[in-house]
């Protein structure tokens, strides 16, 4: 294969590339020793991480079978006896996912692990064969430089009530009968729904029913809220508090060997249950999901108890999700969810009772003052906290290096931490964010989006929560990550964040892309959300890569489908560059060549094929332009141009791929100062970078620097250029720099760039600012679309 000519001064070829900017394997990645929103590693360089979950087909196990969720077996309810070895992936395939990722950027990974997965068996009963084989999948992890932070998953508290995460047994020491829940209404499992449509938008109301939301309250606020319930001579709460942190704190033992583990969360999506309810004859319609047969919380607590109770009906709607329409009568057959001779904790806590044949409130204002004081009760203040705290001192009595990465209530802010918890320096921020409509209606259109947090927090109405154009859809993206990100900051100090779930559906649009192979929405709609991150400089982990996904069931959990992998995808692109969906290769096939290099695929993004002689004249005039005034920087020009080649050595990685467009995008991995610029316009393949620092007179110039010590990594900054992107026949790439020396090493997708200390600016302030770009010149952007007419087409349900 040709070799590129790469254009660089005589000193910029001594800079070392034995590494790759996205690997992490010799990096050390550490929160910052003072307050700053930033990621640091040994050499004091900024740290941006950029990665994806792993996975959502982890949320079930592998054994008996293989389980998803809109499949009912006979083996459902032993759920003692399941194995989650061979999560996320069989071994074998290790190697072939890990190098995938890698050669996309996306190498640090949030690693899902279930509370089930370690304990189904029972308490303090570990699955060590399964952590045997997590520690063998974390082995090839570092093997590629992939970093990963452990996620102890869970969706609505587990897999019985409706989603993923704690053992069945949880729920006996509840003293609850899972059999029970679908007959009571205490969960909606997909399982035994396999015929409900829209099993995606059912899922989430399970936080509303009796199995969920007392599992949440009886972890967090037993003690308060259940002093009567106990199990083993101690509380439910404490007993189920501390299993839950032993249970991590042994796998945190477990994996004191493996290089690539960099922290632990907390927990995915906490829930406060019934903690803070002003109201047990309501749910707030702004905080609960309402949708198909929706009991209050005192009908639940009927239900629950073996009465038949008629509640109401929920259908879709719109700006609102749904509207009442009418009312069903549930658990005819009036079974219990006890366990024999039990009794509903919260009747027992004197919360409600039977009246004639009815199920009536007693206490109104139970769960939102303190039983014992009757003080107001604030869940992240007198629950949460308390938890995070507890789980935080396990996991670092382990080892004090890991970070715990801790999440709010989903679409809430998160809890203001005190002055002792702001001191702690391993404590990183990772909220979650999604388009809650499209993730509802499974549509998108770039011409129309919504504000749907501030329309749930009713600080905008429908009128001024709408966004126009693709601009408007990334205005609109970029104005709530910024949101989160402030908000943030002023509650929990100034942190890293990461982005700890973030992603598209794949199914949008009634799934017209997996039979025409048009991805070109799916890239505009990942292209915006990630541009925002951009813009606000977050570290993110993309929801999410799964092997197991298909077309048909998705990620095979409870209808969705969110992989930026499939392996359904065709080996051959379409001419608007993306994927048809065909029959899927084995992972270790080697798939032919495209009939272009990838960079070629990208619709609109590369001009026309030149003539050899205009080619040729417009290399040289680029190459001769070696020194670009750009304001407001004075900017030094290189050029490297890209000879034919005989074919793209990555393409394998990239079968199976959806969105890649999107998905994959330069950017600074390890930067030597403090950035304040990140980002890629991928319609004009065009990556910015700046980043500030201190300018002291003292400073040797580069040039001196370098006859006495030779390059220095803490003033290296390393630069991860897809070849995805900018690797293409006949493509000129132009890398230019504010200051210092810079080497392209094109077959590890790696740009070094050594600033130079002495460079003073364009100011006469001491804060300088270093600036890179990199850009395909002669690009084409697309062709706008009228914001009008594709309003007006959108509004039709035309594209």
């Amino acid at each position: 294969m040709s070799k590129p000519v790469v254009h660089q001064s005589e000193r910029g070829s001594i800079l070392s590339s034995t590494s790759r900017a996205h690997d992490w394997r010799d990096t050390k990645v550490k929160a910052p020793v003072k307050a700053a929103p930033f990621f640091e590693d040994q050499f004091g360089r900024k740290v941006h991480l950029r990665g994806v979950n792993m996975c959502g087909h982890s949320k079930l196990p592998t054994a008996p079978i293989t389980v998803s969720t809109h499949v009912q077996t006979p083996e459902y309810f032993n759920h003692r006896d399941v194995s989650f070895v061979g999560r996320p992936f069989p071994l074998e395939e290790a190697d072939d996912h890990f190098c995938r990722i890698k050669s996309w950027g996306l190498s640090f990974v949030r690693l899902l692990v279930t509370w089930e997965a370690l304990e189904h068996k029972g308490p303090g009963l570990y699955d060590e064969e399964f952590i045997d084989y997590l520690i063998a999948i974390l082995k090839k992890a570092d093997k590629h430089g992939i970093k990963c932070f452990i996620d102890p998953h869970q969706d609505t508290w587990s897999r019985f009530s409706g989603g993923s995460g704690a053992p069945g047994w949880t729920f006996e020491v509840a003293g609850m009968d899972i059999t029970a829940f679908k007959e009571v209404g205490a969960a909606h499992v997909h399982n035994f729904h396999e015929d409900a449509k829209n099993p995606h938008q059912y899922w989430p109301t399970n936080y509303a029913k009796l199995a969920c939301a007392t599992m949440f309250t009886l972890f967090f606020g037993g003690e308060i809220f259940a002093p009567n319930a106990t199990y083993n001579g101690v509380n439910v709460c404490t007993f189920l508090q501390n299993a839950y942190v032993d249970c991590y704190a042994h796998l945190a033992k477990r994996l004191q060997g493996c290089n690539a583990v960099v922290g632990f969360e907390l927990m995915n999506e906490p829930h406060y249950g019934y903690i803070g309810l002003k109201d047990l004859d309501h749910f707030d319609p702004n905080l609960f999901l309402h949708y198909g047969k929706f009991a209050s919380p005192v009908q639940s607590f009927g239900l629950g108890s073996g009465m038949a109770v008629e509640v109401d009906y929920y259908v879709n709607s719109w700006p609102v999700p749904t509207k009442k329409a009418g009312t069903r009568i549930m658990n005819e057959e009036k079974r219990s969810v006890w366990l024999k001779y039990g009794e509903c904790i919260w009747k027992q806590h004197g919360v409600w009772d039977d009246v004639n044949g009815k199920p009536k409130v007693l206490k109104p204002n139970y769960f939102c003052t303190h039983p014992a004081t009757g003080k107001p009760i604030d869940f992240y203040d007198d629950c949460y906290m308390p938890m995070m705290r507890k789980y935080t001192a396990a996991i670092q009595k382990v080892n004090q290096d890991h970070l715990v990465f801790f999440e709010p209530i989903p679409n809430e802010d998160p809890p203001v931490l005190t002055e002792e918890d702001r001191a702690h320096p391993n404590l990183v921020y990772a909220p979650h964010w999604y388009d809650l409509k499209t993730l509802w209606e499974k549509a998108f259109d770039e011409q129309l989006t919504f504000d749907v947090q501030a329309l749930a927090r009713g600080t905008k109405t429908v009128l001024t929560a709408m966004y126009f154009g693709r601009s408007g859809a990334e205005k609109n993206y970029t104005g709530q990550m910024r949101n989160i990100m402030q908000t943030g900051k002023v509650k929990v100090g100034n942190r890293p964040v990461v982005m700890g779930e973030v992603g598209i559906p794949m199914d949008i649009n009634e799934k017209k892309a997996y039979e025409t192979g048009d991805y070109t929405q799916h890239n505009i709609f990942l292209d915006t959300v990630i541009s925002s991150m951009e813009t606000n400089l977050f570290n993110f982990t993309l929801w999410n890569y799964n092997p197991g996904n298909d077309n048909t069931h998705g990620d095979h959990w409870n209808g969705e489908d969110f992989s930026i992998f499939s392996p359904n995808s065709s080996k051959t692109p379409t001419p608007k560059g993306t994927p048809r969906i065909i029959n899927s290769p084995n992972f270790t096939e080697t798939a032919p060549l495209p009939p272009s290099s990838p960079a070629k695929q990208h619709a609109g993004m590369i001009t026309p094929p030149e003539s050899p002689k205009a080619a040729a004249e417009r290399r040289l005039s680029v190459v001769a332009d070696d020194h670009i005034p750009t304001s407001p920087f004075e900017i030094t020009g290189y050029s490297y141009v890209n000879e034919p080649l005989e074919g793209d050595p990555d393409h394998s990685h990239h079968v199976g791929g959806r969105a890649l467009d999107a998905a994959i995008r330069p950017y600074a991995a390890k930067i030597a100062g403090t950035p304040s610029l990140s980002k890629f316009n991928l319609s004009l393949l065009t990556y910015t970078l700046e980043f500030k620092t201190r300018y002291d007179s003292a400073s040797p110039s580069i040039a001196q620097l370098w006859e006495t010590k030779g390059p220095q990594i803490e003033y290296t900054t390393e630069v991860f250029i897809p070849n995805f992107h900018f690797k293409a026949e006949g493509v000129t790439v132009r890398v230019e720099v504010s200051d210092g020396e810079w080497k392209y090493d094109q077959e590890k997708q790696t740009l070094l760039w050594h600033y130079d200390p002495s460079y003073k600016g364009t100011g006469s302030g001491s804060i300088v600012t270093h600036r890179l770009v990199v850009s395909v010149p002669g690009v084409v952007p697309p062709k706008k679309k009228s914001v009008v007419l594709g309003l007006v087409r959108s509004l039709l349900g035309r594209k």
